[in-house]
Order: structure tokens, then sequence, then C-alpha cells
């Protein structure tokens, strides 16, 4: 492991909940085969992974990838963070729920940032995009959220907004960052979609508009800088990047990293298909920035991804993932059954670890999606998430199997 030169270095993902209210279009609650989970984060296991976590946490977000609001929790989740000292923390929500009860809790407890998901700038796209939300509904939150700090005179929580970036909505974007700033949104954040297999909208993905793409967020840059508005966003596309088409136009698929899509760990040098793009220290100093890990900028980093020494997932049920997009779905501990230190030193984290170092990427890292770590010049960062699912479901239920077999169950 690094030298840490800070007591509090380990970003925390902590999901309480496993639901939604919505489908939105590009997520997995909308997938053919998501089965919703009913499991909740009780009170006990929020304090042990808490008392266990957070006096080493730099950052908090009491969210990943389900509805924080939903979780009964969450109040005392946020009460935590401030009695543990926790520097960084916030959540972000799909604002249906978003009630004048927790935004006080959230002005008592001064969290830093409250962020509201929103991907379109007209009420007709982001119906589409995200059912059943309702326009209306969203926007009257945001206006409350500016009265109710305006009537307790608190700069706190910042709003914050962030939005998946698709074909259908990114014309919308610069649009949408001035709607924002008239919503009292002080921060945006842009991200790529990370494309899921069998939704049906692999065509919306913007490798195959890279042009555009970046034309729409150089102009919410502008216009962000005008405005006042922090904004992070993706890197620029290399306009000569773009996925695979059939006869009829159609998005076929980007390429996985066993099928010459490169690594989506290495730069797009190391890919069989050389484009001009930019530095790995570049992107590492970018993403590190974004994420905020505690890695200073470097001219050369010796490793792709710093997730396995700087971040842990923590699911509803205490089971524990490396990251946000662990597709391969396999678990790295439990804290239920364990503390930190036997999950953070176990063999499991060891040998991500040793993976990273050498370069040796498992499947789910060397197809890393664009919204996470994988870089937008590669074409593996795009592959479909169900493939690799379906892929380490097929190889360890298959070595599960043979071990069964072998002893004579």
């Amino acid at each position: 492991m690094p030298t840490l030169r800070t007591r509090r270095y380990l970003r925390v993902k902590l999901d309480m909940v496993g639901r939604c209210q919505l489908r939105c279009i590009m997520c997995h609650f909308s997938h053919p085969e998501f089965q919703e989970s009913t499991t909740l984060m009780d009170e006990e296991l929020l304090e042990k992974v808490a008392a266990d976590l957070f006096p080493i946490a730099n950052d908090v977000v009491l969210s990943s990838s389900a509805e924080p609001l939903l979780a009964p929790a969450l109040p005392r989740a946020l009460e935590l963070c401030r009695e543990h000292g926790v520097p960084s923390f916030h959540f972000s929500t799909n604002a249906i729920g978003l009630t004048d009860k927790i935004i006080h809790k959230a002005i008592d407890v001064q969290m830093p940032v409250l962020t509201i998901s929103i991907d379109a700038a007209t009420k007709e796209t982001f119906e589409t995009i995200r059912p059943p939300a309702k326009w209306e509904k969203i926007m009257s939150r945001f206006d409350r959220l500016q009265a109710i700090k305006a009537e307790r005179g608190s700069k706190l929580p910042v709003i914050s907004a962030t939005a998946v970036l698709m074909r259908c909505n990114i014309r919308e974007m610069p649009d949408l960052v001035r709607l924002m700033a008239s919503k009292g949104v002080e921060q945006m954040n842009f991200v790529h979609m990370g494309v899921i297999g069998d939704l049906g909208i692999e065509d919306e993905s913007l490798i195959n508009d890279p042009k555009l793409s970046n034309e729409m967020l150089a102009e919410c840059q502008r216009i962000a800088d005008e405005l006042g508005v922090m904004i992070t966003m993706p890197m620029p596309f290399p306009e000569d990047f773009g996925g695979s088409i059939d006869e009829e136009g159609r998005v076929i698929d980007a390429a996985r990293s066993d099928e010459g899509g490169g690594n989506a760990m290495g730069a797009a040098e190391e890919a069989e298909v050389e484009i001009d793009s930019f530095s790995v220290a570049e992107f590492m100093n970018h993403k590190n920035k974004e994420f905020l890990f505690p890695v200073p900028e470097k001219a050369h980093h010796n490793r792709r991804c710093y997730f396995p020494w700087y971040y842990i997932h923590v699911n509803p049920d205490g089971t524990v993932f490396p990251c946000g997009s662990w597709f391969e779905f396999s678990t790295f501990g439990d804290f239920k059954t364990q503390s930190f230190r036997e999950i953070w030193t176990g063999p499991q984290y060891t040998e991500l670890r040793h993976q990273h170092v050498a370069m040796e990427h498992r499947d789910v890292c060397a197809n890393c999606t664009v919204a996470n770590m994988g870089r937008p010049d590669v074409l593996a960062s795009f592959s479909h998430r169900a493939k690799i699912k379906r892929q380490w479901i097929e190889e360890n239920l298959g070595a599960a199997n043979g071990a069964m077999k072998a002893d004579g169950s």
C-alpha cells in the first residue's frame, strides 16, 4: 500500500437500500432480468460500519446504485457522518422523496453537498429518460431546497446536479447548465452512459457522436464559467473514435478487451487502433480529483486505478465491493462477520492490488465502465456490462458445479 499522508484516506460508498422508484432507460433497474432487492441496512449494521469506516474516511457517499431516500436509516447515517467528523459527505437522489424533513436534517448536520440526478433540460426528454418521474415535481424539489436554505440562513448543503450523457440529451446540456444555475445549483457533474446490455439503447452511447459530444461539453464549460457553476465532465473524445456499426447503421457494440477493444485501464496508444489522445498522467490526475482520492497530481502514475487502495463499497447486507462498478459481483468481505481491517488486508483486496500494480487486469477491470475509471478513448470502456456479468456467473457456476461433482455432491 502507498504511504498515507493523512489518517483520513478512505472514500466510502454506502448503499443502505436496494430499491428505486424509477426505471431510467440507461439503468440496471430497467434490465429485463433485474430483480429488486428488499434488503435494508438496519441501524445495528450501520453503526458497526460507521464505527469502522467513518473515522478514517475523507469522503462518504450515502448512495451508489439505489435511491437513498428509501432507506429508513438515512437520517441516522447523516448524523454519524457529522459525529465522526467526516470532512465530505453527501448523497445523490432522484429527489422524488426529498421531503422538508430530510432537507432540514441535511442542514442540521451541515451536509456539504446534496446531489440531484437530472438528465434533461426539458419536460419531454426528462420524462422519457426517467419514467415515471414528473418534471414539475422535480423542479419543485429544487425550489424547496432553495427556500428552506434561505429560511434557515444556511449555505449548506451546496446543491449539486448530475446528468448521464446520451445522444438523446446531449444537445440539451448547455440549457441544463443555465436551468440549474437558476435553481441554485452550484456544482454539476456530467458522466457518459455506461452501456448495460439488453436495454436496447446501445446506440445512445456518445461514442457514436464524439464531435457533437465534445462541442456540447465545451459549450457547457463556457456557460458554467460565465454563470459561476463548478462543473466536472469527462475528458474529450478523440474525434476519430467510435463503435462498431452494422449495415443498417445501428451500433453493434464497442469491442471488449479480449475482442481488440484495448484495456479500459490503459492508454489509447496501447490499444490495437492508435488514436491521438491524452496522456495517462492527464487522465489519472483528472479522475483522482473527480473521485476525491488524496493522490497528488503526478507526471507519472505507477498504477492505472487507485480504487483498491482508497475505496470501499458497502452493500445493504454488509457485503463489500471494491468499487461502484464491480460487475463481476464477487464480494470482498462482509461487515456482519468481519472488521474493516480483516476485509482491507484480506486475500481479495490483496490480489486485486497485485493485479493493478502488474497491469494484469481481470475482465471487469479491463472493461471498466467509462462512468468509473474506464478511459473515454478506449473502446473497452463502452463494452456491455451484462456480458461481463454473464461471463462471471458462467465461470463461477461452472467451477462450483465441477467441485460438487468432484466430491460426489
